[in-house]
């Protein structure tokens, strides 16, 4: 199949995480390989910080997705909540109270006046940005995958939620955030930024009633990039010794080796 006719098959999110999409690695299984081989094609299940996150990515770059984004409409995760999640076949569901609590987000974040976020509204919302843009391409020998959150003006921009923006660059190498860097920058040729808007409301002391949240632009160092790269190497091992077409042994045998 051409190239272009895997990245139009792999807009589809159905195709993309589905039996179509697994014959190529990603960034999820980097860090599954890395840390826990075992689990490697496990389903993962989905819970509320992915949930919001997902919700804050449509509302602010496919508004037309997030009219048909699952809620519950409970006050809490009881019997009735259970119910939901069968009746929908999904394993995890926003509250309504939380769906609210990013459409609060949202709203500040693309309120007109928020001179906070003017640059990052400048290039996510673009006229020539393009959004959930899948790639593929080989990376040491093997078939990787990505998905632009956006491409705009020569970057690659990924927005996430975080809990802490000020700890975002001590925690992103424990979130592979560095390995995805890699992985995007190899495949897209491009450098690779992150748009991170923090999910917790803050009073502001001189404005007595005004609220804010905090926001980071964060970029992968050079240094950052050579260390994702050992890790991708490190994940790869892995995946070679366990799970290729000509894997000679058995990921029940594996034993975790190293010097410190």
């Amino acid at each position: 199949m051409e190239n272009k006719k895997i990245i139009d098959k792999l807009r589809d999110d159905k195709h993309y995480y589905g039996k179509f999409g697994k014959q190529y690695l990603s960034n999820s299984d980097i860090k599954v390989l890395r840390d826990t081989p075992e689990a490697f094609h496990l389903p993962v299940k989905s819970n509320e910080n992915l949930e919001k996150g997902r919700l804050f990515h449509q509302l602010i770059l496919e508004p037309d997705k997030a009219k048909d984004f699952l809620i519950a409409d409970v006050s809490r995760r009881d019997a009735t909540y259970k119910k939901f999640l069968e009746d929908n076949k999904v394993d995890f569901a926003l509250k309504t109270s939380e769906a609210d609590e990013i459409k609060e987000l949202v709203d500040w974040f693309m309120n007109e006046n928020n001179n906070k976020v003017k640059f990052m509204k400048d290039y996510l919302l673009d006229f020539d940005a393009k959004y959930e843009e899948p790639m593929i391409g080989e990376i040491m020998g093997h078939q990787f995958k990505g998905k632009c959150d956006c491409i705009s003006k020569g970057m690659v921009i990924d927005l996430k939620t975080s809990g802490d923006v000020a700890k975002f660059t001590r925690n992103a190498p424990y979130y592979y955030y560095d390995t995805q860097s890699f992985i995007y920058q190899t495949l897209s040729g491009m450098p690779m930024v992150f748009f991170v808007i923090g999910k917790t409301k803050k009073p502001i002391g001189t404005k007595p009633g005004t609220m804010t949240y905090d926001v980071g632009i964060f970029n992968p160092t050079p240094e950052t990039i050579a260390r994702a790269k050992e890790k991708v190497e490190q994940a790869l091992y892995h995946y070679d010794k366990y799970f290729a077409k000509d894997a000679e042994e058995s990921i029940e045998d594996i034993i975790f080796k190293g010097e410190f």
